[in-house]
């Protein structure tokens, strides 16, 4: 798994309250598969998802587009299990920070502070229940963010609704890698754009990343690959109960780790997970 050295990002804006940090990410040295971190500020508390590399400055770049004055980083949330890379440096860096995620998550030598486990799985953990579930007792959390740990996913992975702008977070339940486009130059991928060093039309799915142009939500290919991921077929009815979570918020949205930002994000659900809404 590759990050490019120096690590050169794109930040968006999407709200007051939220921004995203995006860079070109190659799994297995071979894949093109693009990164993406969201971080969160409510009030001078700010909160980081799925984090990057840490790198002070990008994170002061990337907060100043949300806040001028003082915050303090309370925590961190660690996708699933596979997005454990960058994680524990935060807490060695950040005095204080905790860190979020699923309980069989590695993180070497530093501990989870909020683990996750199948007593929290598969329910929308919101309001005084994160502090019920939890433990936390942050109005950061309490009025703004919703949570569902899916368990039986193969990445064991959280997915986060964001309430003001009404946008879900995923890690690999959705990619949007493979967009009509991209493989002409047509469309140019956020994560692999001429802002961060790649040549204008720059096809992402050259070479040995071939089967990365099959990774968006209205692919037939794309929809059997995540389907597995969540592993659909092994666990029918379980996925049916978590579809039926998810898609019971009303979310526009999808801000995904790999690939560009899903616009119509409830279209997108249903076509990979329509078949467990039935």
């Amino acid at each position: 798994m590759v990050y490019p050295e120096p690590l050169k990002v794109a930040i968006k804006k999407l709200s007051n309250n939220v921004v995203t940090v995006s860079c070109p990410f190659t799994l297995l040295n071979k894949l093109n598969l693009g990164a993406r971190m969201t971080i969160f500020h409510y009030e001078g508390d700010v909160i980081i998802w799925s984090p990057l590399p840490y790198n002070k400055q990008i994170l002061n770049d990337a907060i100043a587009e949300l806040t001028t004055d003082d915050y303090s980083i309370k925590y961190v949330m660690i996708v699933n299990v596979k997005h454990n890379m960058c994680a524990a440096e935060y807490k060695r860096q950040i005095p204080g920070v905790k860190l979020i995620g699923p309980s069989p998550t590695e993180t070497g030598d530093v501990e989870i502070d909020v683990k996750l486990t199948n007593e929290n799985a598969m329910k929308i953990i919101k309001g005084d229940m994160w502090t019920s579930e939890l433990g936390i007792t942050d109005d950061s959390f309490i009025k703004n963010l919703e949570l569902v740990y899916n368990s039986y996913q193969k990445n064991k992975e959280l997915q986060l609704f964001e309430n003001n702008i009404q946008s879900l977070f995923v890690g690999d339940l959705l990619f949007n890698v493979g967009i009509h486009g991209t493989t002409s130059g047509d469309h140019i991928l956020e994560q692999y754009s001429p802002e961060l060093g790649f040549d204008k039309g720059f096809n992402p799915h050259g070479g040995w990343s071939f089967a990365t142009r099959y990774l968006q939500p209205f692919s037939i290919i794309g929809r059997f690959l995540m389907n597995d991921l969540q592993r659909t077929r092994k666990y029918p009815q379980e996925t049916k109960e978590f579809v039926k979570l998810l898609n019971s918020w009303d979310f526009k949205e999808i801000v995904v780790l790999h690939g560009d930002i899903i616009k119509n994000g409830k279209e997108a659900f249903v076509s990979i997970y329509g078949g467990s809404l039935d």
